[in-house]
Formats: C-alpha cells, structure tokens, sequence
C-alpha cells in the first residue's frame, strides 16, 4: 500500500466517521448546593467548586459560589463523577461517585474545616487503579503492581499491556522494536545506546509510573515507529514533610532498598528518593545450526550456554520546585544513576561434517561500569485565563560506560585424521561516552471555550564516542598485541530541530485536532580503524503531520479516529560499518547507509467507562517503509560463521486489534486484560535474498487482583505470546506467570512477596532460514530464571494516618484563621509545580 491510497483511505473512513457522528443531544443533569464554615457557620463566597468526570479525570463544569455561598452546576451528561470545592485557607472537600442520569442532586450546607498556616487536602484512602486508560494513552500505577516490587524498571516494563520484553532486555510495543523511550517527557542519556542494561539498573521503587502513547499527535517527537514509552521518575505531590523506607531480599543474591523524603510547603516543594539495587540474573541458551559448505556437504553445529550477570546500581532522584507566584512555578531535578555489573559466560559448541569434527569450549568474562548524570530546569507559567500555559525546560545529561571483556575461546579440532588443539585469549575494552542536551518550550492558548492552539520548538544535541579497543594474546611471545583490525573508534553526533502546531476544535461533544511537525535532522558518523577514517553524512528534512478526529458518543463513550506520521532514525551499532567478531559463530556489523524507516500509522479507538468495567479497545494499521530488519547470513565464504547485518527492507505492515478491559468484580477482585491480534507482512528483497513473508500473530495478559480482607492482597499475572514471523523465520510461543502478596501489618507498616516466571517457562525461541537454505538455525534463550523476592515497606510523616491526627489535634487548638494574602498561596494545596498532583501516595493513598 502506497502513502496515496493511505490517504485516500484514511479520508474515506473520516467521511463514515463524521456520518456516524449524528446523535440525540440532552440537557444534563445538575449538582447544587452551599459552602458554609464549619465552626462558625459563615458563609463562603467565592470559593471554586468543580466536577471532575470520572472515566478520564477531565473537568467538566466549574464556577465560584456566590454572595451566599450558594453554587449550581447545571448541564452535565449522564455518568459517574466527582465533586470537590476548594477555599483559600480551608481544606478541600471532595465527594466521590456521583451518579448523574438527568437528575438533580443537592448537596446542602458543606461544612468546610479550616486550616492553619498552608492548604491541606481531604486524603481518602483507597485501592488507586492499577491501570488508567484514555483515548491517547495509558497510564500504568507502580505502586499496585505487586508483581514488580523489588523490582527493575525492566521487570515493570514486562508487566504494561501492550509491552514485550525480549530476551536481550528490549523493549517492543505491540510487536514493534521501534519504539521511543523517555525519560520524565524528555529524552535522555538514560535512554542510549545501553538502554537495556540501564533500565536493569533503575529500580523500579523509584518510578511513578508508565506511560503508554501508540498514537502520538505532533506535540510529541517523531521519533518512535511503534509510538512513546514515558518512564515517571517520582516526585512529591504531598503536604509536610513525608518519607518512605523500603527493604527488598530475595534469591539470586537479591538485595535493595529504597528511601524517599518529601517536604512541601506553600513556597518550596523539596523531593529526593536515593535506591539500591544489587541482584543476579542468571540464563541460558541453546543453539543447533546446520549449514552446507561449497560442496553442498551438511555442517551441523550445536551450542550450549549459561550466563551470569550481577549487577550493582544505586539512583538518586531529587529536585526542588520554587512557587515565585500563586502561578509560576521555577523547578531544577537531576536524576544520578551509578552502576557496576559483571557477566560470566560459558559454553561449549560442537561442529561436525564436511570433514571437520571441533568442539570449541568458551570461558568469558565481562566486568563494566557506568554513570548517567541528568539535569533539567523546568519553568512552568499559568495565566488568569483557564488552561492558557508557557512551559520550557533545558535539560542536560551525560554518561559514561566502561567495559572489559575477556574472552577465552579453547579448540579441539580433529580434521584430515590430524589432532590439534589450540585456544584463543582475546581483551576487549570499551569505553563510551554521551552527550545530551534538550532545549524546549511549549505554549498553550485557549481561543475561547471551544477551541484551543497549541505550538511549541525543541531541539536536541546528541553525541556519542565509543572507543573499542582489543588485544589478543601471541601465541609466540605470550603477550597480548593490540590488534588495530579488531579495534574502532566510532563518533555518533545527531540534531534535530524541530516546530509543531496543534489545533483543537470542539463542536458540540465532536471535536478534531490537527497537527504539524517540521523536524530538521543532521547525522554524522565517524570512524576510525586500523588506520582509516569513515565518514557517513546523513540530512533531511520532513513533515510530520497528524489528525485525531474525536466523538464523545455519550458521557461515558469516546471513539476516535487518529493519523500520524512517524520515523526511526538508525542508531551506533546499526549504522557503524565496523565488523565485530567478538562472538566467534556469529559477526555483526552495522550499515553506514541505512536510511531511516518512515512509518504511516492510523487507529481507531474506543472506550467505554461504567461503574464496574473500564473498556478500551483500537484498531491500528501501520505502514512503515524502508523497513529495518537484522539480516543474518554465511559469512563471506565461511560455512560455519554466520554474520548479522542491518539492512533496509522495501516495507512492512502490521494491521491489528487490541482490546484492554478493566472490570470490579464485586469489592474483593479485579481483572485487567489485554488482548491484541496482528497481521504482519513483511516485504522481501532478493538481492538481500530475503524473501516475503507474512501471517498473524497475538499476545495477551491477564492480571487479577484479589483483596480477601482489607490489609491483604493477593496480585497474579500471565502472559502469552504466540507465534510470529519475523524476515527470516519465526519466533515460536513463549508463555510465563507471575504473582505477589501484600499485607498491610499497620497502617505505616506493609510486607510483600512476589515471584517472577513462576514455573520458569519464558523461553525466547526462534527459527531463522536464509540462503536459500544454506543457513537453517534454530536458538532457545532464556532472559532469566525464577525469582523470588521479599520486601518491608515504612512510611512516615506528616501525611500518614499519625501525622493527620497530630495535625487535626493542632487546629483543633487553635482558633482558624483566614490568609490575608491568598493571591501568594497556591490553591492546589500547595506544590503547583509541574508534578503537582503526580507523585506517588504511599499505601495506595489518592490525593482528592
């Protein structure tokens, strides 16, 4: 399929879509009531009440009371929602699960408690939703997934509908490998090349949570065939001062541990959370490859191997936001991750036919060190008029990551009847380097109550220096060589510019939003080897336009129509033309020409909310041409080395549907599901003798919670993912569950267990033919066995059900008093910077 018939495809089905659009339209019902103090029984004017939608956390209708405190909020659709009303130097009132079905519900008096010195807010304790779902995203909670405690960011990952997690640690949404990565919004060193390793390395107790975007809109980078993952770094959103301990033991030599401290008053919001995490991931791997050689004779290898990788990282997280006025807000984090690991790996390989019977035995041993260091500056700005904003950030990060291998490969070989064993002994050292930096702003202008511009500009510096560098031992001498044909020195600089424009326009309960992106980017690669310098050029400029088209068929219904246009820019070791023979079997070398993949993707959702089930479902079709995919062949003339290389592929599609389904099954359990089924077909190319290839393929999970008795809960988790194809094979089925307990031994006091691949059956298994059947191979890895870990958690302070009561007992002494200056106090209660209202409320506590 061709962008024109994309086009005109995607016009036709917004033609039925607009027709689909004509409804019934309703009055609403009503919510009505007064504000009055609840000691001296004063009338409250002025003060802001709201209602709040439910199934997305949208505000729907809002006013000020009047002279005599009276309000009425009139024309809201049916659904579920929540009221709350704020005053200056009083604490909030909410009211939770309104029903409205065209009726009119009078609150009466509210009676509202006064607060000394800073804005408090009611806390309601109850289960926070694991999963929060919308049109444009999904937005998964840490906190109550028990599975993960004790965790990585990696072991979170696996746990989010609609990712994967293969078996080398990266990261694919709905299939695709092609998938942007954030940081907090923003990219990040933390998100390089090593990005596997590094997201072992984060805990996942210092995550907030997960963002999910697999249609972005031209606000967001281009950047991401498949969409954006945007990893929440945990910040305060709480009153006080607040802290939480935690301590994690388990197999594998598995230890962390977790502190978070807080403090926030009406001028300053102060943040930190340090982590430790110190764990061992122990896998496997078998691999039969069979092979002919010139004279059509069959080789046949079979390879065995186990691996261990310790590894030792501590984070810390911390920031400080400063309220100069009741709306500007100045904010400065950095995130320091520091971190040790080492991999042992052994195995032996036996190569038999065409004359040659070799058992190769291999011993190797990988010890490496790094550090991701990032900064940002966040100014955040809110005019009187509602939802008009002036955001921008410069952030900066760096990092460094140094590794030794070495490599000691032993051979016995019998061949013509003549014994001969030898070995090689070969030390690789690498040392990397990144540079980031991220310049943006963003501004919002509400043209009236209708309609709304967006528009923004960001730019990014990026540089990357891996110096690899290898010495092999003489066999003569005994002494190790540097040998300049098996070393490099690869420079990786990127910018890219960029502009975007959005328009919203809301008619009636339809709404459309348009979209333009002007990326400019520049590459340039170096490098260096034995000698010889290699310079590549890449610059090009496109435009990246999306369209949603959105219809709140009633109050708790929204469908949508989405289109945009996105691209997948190759990266180091994709585009790096050095040929690397580390691993003895099988070589790997990137492709300086490499274009990037420019991808067409349109989806259709729907979602659905009653009291009970939450119900969102899409169907997507992507279009991505120039597609990339790693190409393993015979190398050169060789009938036992194979060699993997990057190549473009004229295009591939995937057209699927996925369906996530959150639903109460009464007060004590509740399911989320997620099922998504694809068609995929990849476009071949003979003279990279790869041939067509396609066929559907579909994953699902399923996580139950179960909550017997208030303080105990029981979380388990399974997957599925079925069978593939991939450009030279396929990948077989792989299925794994998982579960945790919870048990809340005070109200500041909780334990948990939880273990991971319960029955230790996650195998990554794959079959590739290439060739034309010269090369069949056939691989079972396995991440990492089962693990089982344990964990205490303590929190403190001034937000927990102690602290509440020494503060209720405070103001209960001393007369209320009203804040004669409420223009110099936030009204959100304090902390209006841009993570207000974000951070995490330990015990599954919502802040209303």
């Amino acid at each position: 399929m061709n962008s024109r018939v994309l086009l005109k495809l995607l016009f036709i089905t917004g033609l039925l879509f607009v027709a689909f659009n004509t409804r019934a339209q309703t009055t609403g019902g009503s919510i009505s009531g007064k504000l009055v103090d609840a000691s001296t029984g004063k009338i409250l004017d002025f003060a802001t009440v709201a209602v709040v939608r439910k199934s997305d956390n949208q505000p729907v209708k809002s006013m000020q009371t009047d002279l005599q405190g009276n309000f009425k909020l009139s024309g809201i659709p049916d659904g579920y929602y929540l009221f709350r009303a704020t005053f200056v130097g009083y604490i909030s009132f909410t009211k939770d699960s309104l029903n409205i079905k065209g009726n009119a519900v009078n609150l009466g008096n509210i009676k509202m408690h006064g607060s000394k010195g800073v804005l408090k807010e009611v806390t309601v304790t109850a289960q926070r939703s694991q999963i929060q779902l919308s049109t444009d995203k999904k937005v998964f909670s840490v906190d109550q997934s028990l599975v993960s405690q004790g965790g990585s960011a990696t072991d979170l990952l696996s746990n989010v509908p609609s990712v994967q997690v293969d078996v080398d640690g990266n990261i694919n949404l709905r299939g695709s490998s092609s998938v942007r990565v954030l940081i907090n919004g923003k990219p990040s060193a933390l998100t390089g090349a090593n990005l596997s390793d590094i997201l072992q390395s984060i805990p996942a107790s210092s995550i907030e949570n997960i963002e999910v975007i697999t249609n972005p809109s031209s606000k967001y980078d281009a950047e991401g065939q498949s969409g954006i993952i945007n990893i929440v770094l945990k910040r305060n959103a709480q009153v006080g001062f607040n802290g939480s301990v935690t301590a994690t033991a388990g197999t594998q030599h598995t230890y962390n541990g977790s502190v978070n401290l807080t403090y926030q008053n009406k001028l300053i919001n102060i943040y930190t959370n340090y982590s430790y995490r110190k764990g061992t991931r122990i896998g496997n791997g078998v691999t039969n490859t069979t092979t002919l050689d010139s004279l059509r004779r069959t080789i046949q290898q079979n390879a065995i191997n186990d691996q261990e990788f310790k590894i030792t990282s501590n984070n810390i997280r911390s920031g400080i936001d400063f309220n100069l006025d009741r709306k500007t807000t100045l904010s400065f984090s950095n995130n320091i991750n520091i971190r040790d690991n080492n991999r042992y790996q052994t195995g032996t390989t036996s190569i038999m036919g065409g004359g040659i019977n070799q058992q190769q035995t291999q011993n190797n041993v990988s010890s490496g060190n790094g550090n991701n260091l990032d900064f940002n500056l966040d100014f955040d700005h809110k005019y009187k008029k509602p939802q008009q904003e002036f955001t921008a950030n410069i952030g900066y990060s760096t990092s460094k990551n140094n590794s030794t291998d070495n490599l000691n490969t032993g051979y016995n070989t019998i061949q013509n009847g003549i014994d001969s064993i030898s070995s090689l002994l070969q030390n690789n050292l690498t040392i990397g380097r990144q540079h980031n930096w991220n310049i943006q702003a963003d501004y919002v202008l509400p043209l009236n109550h209708n309609n709304r511009l967006e528009m923004g500009y960001r730019s990014t510096f990026n540089k990357n220096d891996n110096n690899y560098l290898v010495d092999t031992l003489n066999n003569l001498s005994n002494q190790y060589v540097f040998a300049d044909t098996l070393s490099n020195h690869f420079i990786y600089n990127e910018q890219i510019h960029s502009v975007y424009t959005n328009y919203q326009q809301q008619f009636g309960k339809f709404g459309i939003q348009g979209g333009l992106r002007l990326e400019d980017a520049r590459i340039n690669t170096t490098t260096y080897s034995a000698g010889v310098t290699e310079q590549h050029k890449q610059d090009y400029f496109r435009v990246y336009p999306s369209l949603f088209l959105t219809d709140k068929i009633t109050e708790n219904q929204t469908l949508q129509l989405s289109y945009s246009r996105r691209v997948s820019r190759p990266r180091d070791r994709q585009i790096s033309p050095f040929l690397d023979r580390s691993n003895r079997q099988n070589y790997q070398q990137g492709n300086p020409d490499l274009k990037p993949e420019d991808t067409h993707s349109i989806e259709l959702s729907y979602i659905n909310y009653w009291k009970s089930l939450t119900l969102t479902s899409s169907l997507y079709y992507r279009l991505t041409n120039d597609n990339i995919q790693q190409i393993r062949t015979l190398y050169d003339n060789s009938s036992t080395v194979t060699l993997t290389k990057f190549e473009n592929l004229k295009s591939a599609s995937n057209a699927g549907y996925e369906l996530i389904a959150k639903v109460n099954v009464g007060s004590m359990v509740d399911l989320t599901g997620n099922v998504n089924v694809y068609y995929r077909n990849i476009q071949g190319d003979p003279e990279l003798g790869v041939q067509s290839t396609s066929g559907y393929a579909w994953n699902a999970n399923l996580t139950g919670n179960i909550k017997p008795f208030k303080k105990f809960g029981i979380q388990l988790r399974g997957d599925y993912q079925g069978p593939q194809v991939i450009a030279q094979g396929n990948m077989k089925a792989m299925y794994g569950m998982d579960g945790g307990l919870k048990y809340d031994i005070t109200k500041t006091l909780n334990f948990s267990a939880n273990a991971r691949d319960i029955f230790n059956t996650r195998k990554f298994t794959s079959v590739v033919v290439s060739d034309n059947g010269a090369l069949n191979q056939y691989s079972e890895r396995r991440f990492a066995t089962r693990i089982v870990l344990f964990t205490l958690a303590y929190r403190f302070g001034a937000n927990t059900p102690a602290g509440r009561q020494r503060q209720q007992k405070k103001q209960d002494q001393q007369p209320d008093q009203q804040d004669t200056n409420p223009d110099d106090v936030p009204q959100n209660g304090g902390g209006a910077g841009p993570g207000a209202g974000k951070g995490g409320q330990p015990g599954g506590q919502i802040k209303m």
